[in-house]
């Protein structure tokens, strides 16, 4: 259905106006048939299967029965969870170095917002309406959680270590950067292109005003999250940069129906792609089950020393 609502054209710039007539059409482009988006889901279940099955690591777990498992994956998230929020405690100089880095590229790509805007709105057409509806959905948390979810169930019942992990880590990546995002919109509170405000306007500590939920995109968190966790597990390169290029196509699908400023799109990708990243690094490192909460016997110079690992 298409939104109602007019655009306050006054305050865009001359070059970025949009025309009056059929101004709500900018917002929210005509929605593809429901057949048709049902067969996209369907086509990014396929292609979950397929990356499973191509996995050389998909083996068999027999170690703990069902119930036991997903306690341990509850417990795990909560430490995942610790783990990623108190991140910025345990910095060092390049880890600084590389978040300054990805505040001054989101400034840098504040610089090209209205450009990108203009450019959206000059080559607008249903071929463009029709593709972002579609590159959406991969970033579409109704979507891609149900999908985790019945990974990760599938996991479980098949007794395939490396699907149940990876659909564990997804949806972990999504749940920790989209709450990362979400108090970040709120207490930015920037005004979305399509209210015609401009990218310098903000609300801040908005919590119920959609409008002014911009930065950053939560679409394009979702998305990255993915990928991230899927490139990372997969571990081929071709794999990884099909899979990068679909979350990049969410990105410019949430730009072309003005949702979204560049900005907000640069911030997302970033914060998604080091949360999953991180993530996965924690979890095949020390973070997994059989790696926390144990007693190891570590050899030194001297003999052996009993440690415990929480």
């Amino acid at each position: 259905m298409r939104s109602s609502r007019a655009f306050p054209l006054h305050s865009f710039p001359p070059r970025l106006r949009l025309p009056r007539d059929g101004a709500a059409d900018v917002r929210r482009p005509a929605a593809l048939p429901e057949k048709v988006r049902h067969i996209a889901v369907r086509a990014l279940g396929i292609c979950c299967l397929a990356m499973v099955l191509q996995s050389p690591s998909a083996g068999q777990d027999t170690s703990r029965s069902i119930g036991s498992t997903v306690i341990e994956d509850g417990k795990t998230f909560l430490r995942g969870a610790g783990y990623i929020f108190t991140a910025p405690g345990r910095w060092e100089g390049p880890d600084w170095a590389l978040a300054g880095g990805v505040l001054a590229g989101t400034a840098g790509a504040a610089l090209l917002d209205d450009e990108l805007l203009g450019l959206m709105n000059r080559n607008r057409g249903a071929a463009g309406d029709r593709l972002s509806d579609v590159t959406v959905l991969y970033g579409d948390g109704a979507v891609i959680l149900p999908l985790a979810g019945g990974s990760y169930l599938a996991g479980l019942l098949l007794q395939n270590r490396w699907l149940r992990e990876t659909a564990f880590l997804t949806a972990s990546a999504i749940l920790l950067s989209g709450t990362l995002s979400t108090v970040t919109k709120a207490v930015v509170g920037r005004a979305r292109p399509y209210t015609g405000a401009g990218n310098h306007s903000f609300k801040p500590f908005t919590l119920s005003d959609d409008d002014y939920l911009s930065f950053p995109s939560g679409h394009v968190i979702v998305a990255f999250s993915v990928s991230g966790v899927l490139a990372r597990r997969i571990g081929n390169p071709w794999a990884a940069a099909g899979l990068y290029l679909l979350a990049a196509s969410t990105g410019w699908s949430r730009m072309y129906t003005l949702h979204h400023w560049l900005s907000d799109v640069f911030f997302g990708a970033a914060t998604a792609a080091a949360v999953s990243s991180s993530l996965v690094t924690w979890y095949e490192g020390d973070g997994s089950p059989e790696k926390a909460s144990s007693l190891r016997i570590v050899p030194h110079g001297n003999g052996l020393s009993v440690v415990w690992v929480f």
